[in-house]
């Protein structure tokens, strides 16, 4: 790793600064802190855009680094770095990594990094960041350089989202991070939490240690400059007393050889089970970590520089960005929406008490808008409104609001006992059991009651939302709205025109989902939609192999190299089996060829069975060593009793693999045909929203023309994707920490 003060080394062709425009604005004030003599060094951050994010491309780099260097510790007693009321930084722009992919040339992009934000940790003089907003990727770790860190109560999210884009964090966090936090949480956050997209929040980030403290204060305002202000100077009293400087990357209290090791030792051993290979990036992370203990930040960083040089060019990578690239676009600039106006909601109605409906009316509550449940039963009522008041006091438990806040949002959801409850309603959503007449007598029971231009949405997961709206006086305002279950953590919102949905329906349901932060997709009404077809058809290839005979364990696990989040036994009983059954026969009523039947889930659903693995409360296996005991015995007779299933039954997991991919062609390509979706960037886009398929496949249309299944099935390829050279628009950075959801 160079120094600050070296030059550059790049051994390949480099991208002309002026290619990527900085869009960073950067100044430095001298306030003098309360109780202090001598000034600081302020350095202030922000966009050129209103509002916009802090994002770091060569250029900005480069002026950061000689802003930095320009500052004279002798005449100031620390440097302290603040970025905008929503953006501390907001990471690197990935237009400039694709670029990088293209041309092999990333060295000097990464050094620069490294150039930049470590002039801050080898200032002679204490470093402080304010965590004002986000800090994702680059923007965290440049406040891992510094040697203190303090948050806003409201900032974030916090986190180093790297991994999932397919490479590792490049300027120094898998240096910093496990010297600060220690290496199991750090790698935690490196490699598991970017893996799964997750990120932290100022109060989750205090109990981390990733920070020194949260400030109740908002950032822009007077009692913020005073609060962080008087943290700095009562530090710097501190260190003036004689109390040792901690600089970045020194060795934490939890650094000792063993911990380490045993640390890094959990995280390949936990990779490897759960991307199976599939996904590099995670190993890579974690090699760099386990190097750290011994290595130099420095030494650690010219590492990293040579590791991203390898990785960033690869498929994988290459497939992630496509991946990002595509939810961040699409859930700006949705397809095929309507230009009608859309219908204002002031308020809705949830008609149903259970757990979804109580997920739908605190998903709508948080965003300020007033909620009325119903159900048929009061005691069940009660119960669904206090449940969805508690998910707002559980998120001020984990510090992502105050209990205040809580209190407020959790009063907007009331249950109505009467109809006079909801006749104001602008949006009435129905999650209700999910059985098609049922849904009909609902609909038509509450048409009565609300305005003609209230819009009834449904909820359903599978059912024809054009026969729910049949023999209603209205059918034109329903419309789909398959918000997924756990609705806090799933941003996809499929919305599904019937036959007669009319456009101001439509376009009412986008600026809704819009308004809850959700990316929404327009569905044709199509049994399963997109995500649960895609998913049934999947687990249907995996239970007829076990149906026939198959050993479970390679049958359930024939689809690991693909690096999926779980298995499709793990998602049966993650959804509960009665669910996907009846999905499942959902499908089976409209394309029986493409869709069976199978004995063996008929009888656990009779039987009531909740999961057919070993649970908590039921750890025992059955004869087979990986079924519970219940579903072990139901499968040997729904083998016995049904032996023509035998025929066909794969050879081999990979055998089993390949028949999957196939099934996958065969099914996408028939909804491409049917119009189900405008394209197959929407089919790519629900996948990764809406069941978590892994941004290391890029997609899943892509990655069936990789393997060549749409090739063998259809003739022809699915995606647009891999004929594209790549990137985003022009002039528009963008960053991990573009994404909006919560």
């Amino acid at each position: 790793m160079t120094s600050p003060s070296a030059s550059p080394s790049a051994s390949r062709p480099a991208v002309a600064p002026s290619a990527f425009p900085s869009t960073v604005t950067m100044g430095v004030e001298h306030p003098v802190l309360p109780g202090r003599r001598r000034p600081v060094a302020l350095v202030r951050l922000g966009s050129t855009r209103p509002g916009g994010l802090i994002i770091w491309g060569s250029e900005a780099l480069e002026q950061l680094r000689e802003l930095l260097v320009s500052i004279d510790g002798s005449q100031v007693e620390a440097i302290v770095v603040t970025g905008s009321p929503r953006s501390f930084g907001a990471g690197a722009d990935l237009r400039e990594i694709r670029s990088a992919q293209l041309s092999g040339g990333s060295d000097r992009y990464v050094r620069l990094g490294h150039e930049a934000f470590g002039v801050l940790a080898e200032a002679d003089v204490p470093t402080f960041a304010l965590l004002t907003g986000q800090a994702l990727g680059g923007g965290l770790e440049l406040a891992l350089h510094t040697d203190h860190r303090v948050a806003a109560r409201d900032a974030g999210p916090f986190g180093l989202p790297e991994c999932r884009l397919g490479f590792f964090p490049g300027w120094g966090g898998v240096h910093l991070l496990p010297h600060l936090v220690g290496p199991a949480a750090a790698l935690r956050v490196i490699v598991s939490d970017s893996m799964r997209g997750r990120h932290l929040w100022a109060g989750q980030a205090l109990e981390l240690g990733l920070v020194d403290a949260v400030l109740g204060a908002a950032p822009g305002t007077a009692p913020w400059e005073e609060a962080w202000q008087e943290w700095v100077a009562r530090r710097l009293d501190a260190l003036d007393a004689g109390e040792p400087r901690r600089r970045p990357g020194a060795p934490g209290a939890a650094a000792g050889r063993q911990e380490w090791e045993d640390a890094v030792a959990q995280a390949r051993a936990g990779a490897e089970r759960a991307w199976h290979g599939a996904a590099p990036a995670p190993l890579v992370a974690i090699d760099l970590v386990a190097a750290a203990r011994t290595e130099t930040r420095t030494e650690n960083g010219e590492r990293a520089v040579r590791a991203f040089a390898g990785l960033v060019t690869g498929q994988v990578a290459r497939d992630s960005l496509y991946a990002f690239e595509l939810v961040t676009a699409r859930s700006r600039r949705p397809a095929d929406v309507p230009a009608a106006p859309a219908r204002p909601v002031r308020r809705a109605a949830v008609i149903g008490a259970g757990l979804m409906a109580g997920q739908l009316a605190a998903l709508l509550a948080g965003r300020g808008i007033p909620v009325v449940m119903t159900d048929l039963d009061d005691e069940r009522l009660a119960a669904g409104v206090r449940r969805a008041r508690e998910r707002f006091a559980a998120r001020a438990a984990r510090g992502r609001m105050t209990t205040e806040e809580a209190d407020r949002l959790g009063a907007l959801v009331t249950g109505a006992t009467g109809p006079e409850g909801l006749a104001d309603a602008d949006l009435v959503i129905e999650a209700v059991f999910e059985d098609l007449q049922v849904k009909k007598d609902v609909l038509a029971r509450w048409e009565q009651v609300v305005r003609p231009d209230a819009v009834l949405a449904t909820n359903t997961s599978s059912l024809s939302v054009t026969a729910m709206a049949e023999g209603l006086r209205h059918p034109g305002r329903v419309v789909g709205f398959h918000v997924f279950n756990p609705v806090e953590a799933t941003p996809l919102v499929e919305v599904v025109a019937g036959a007669r949905t009319d456009d101001a329906t439509l376009a009412t349901a986008f600026d809704l989902a819009a308004r809850l932060r959700r990316t929404a997709v327009r569905v044709q009404d199509a049994p399963g939609f997109v995500v649960n077809r895609v998913l049934a058809r999947l687990f249907d290839v995996v239970v007829r192999a076990v149906d026939g005979g198959m050993d479970v364990p390679s049958a359930d696990r024939a689809l690991d190299p693909m690096g999926l989040p779980m298995t499709p036994l793990q998602l049966l009983d993650l959804v509960g089996p009665a669910v996907l059954h009846h999905v499942h026969a959902t499908m089976h009523q409209a394309f029986p060829r493409r869709f069976a039947r199978s004995p063996w889930l008929d009888a656990v659903v009779g039987a009531g069975l909740p999961h057919v693995l070993p649970t908590e409360q039921a750890p025992g296996r059955g004869t087979d060593g990986y079924l519970s005991a219940p579903a072990a015995e139901l499968l040997a007779r729904a083998r016995a009793e049904h032996p023509d299933l035998r025929e066909g039954v794969p050879a081999s997991a990979q055998e089993l693999l390949g028949r999957a991919q196939d099934a996958l062609a065969e099914e996408i390509g028939a909804m491409l045909r049917e119009g189900v979706v405008a394209g197959a960037e929407d089919v790519d886009l629900c996948m990764v929203l809406g069941a978590n398929w892994p941004f290391h496949l890029g997609g899943v249309t892509p990655w069936l023309d990789r393997t060549g299944a749409a090739e063998r099935v259809l003739g022809h390829r699915l995606s647009a994707h891999h004929d594209r050279p790549g990137g985003t628009a022009p002039g528009r950075p963008v960053t991990a920490g573009t994404e909006d959801h919560p």
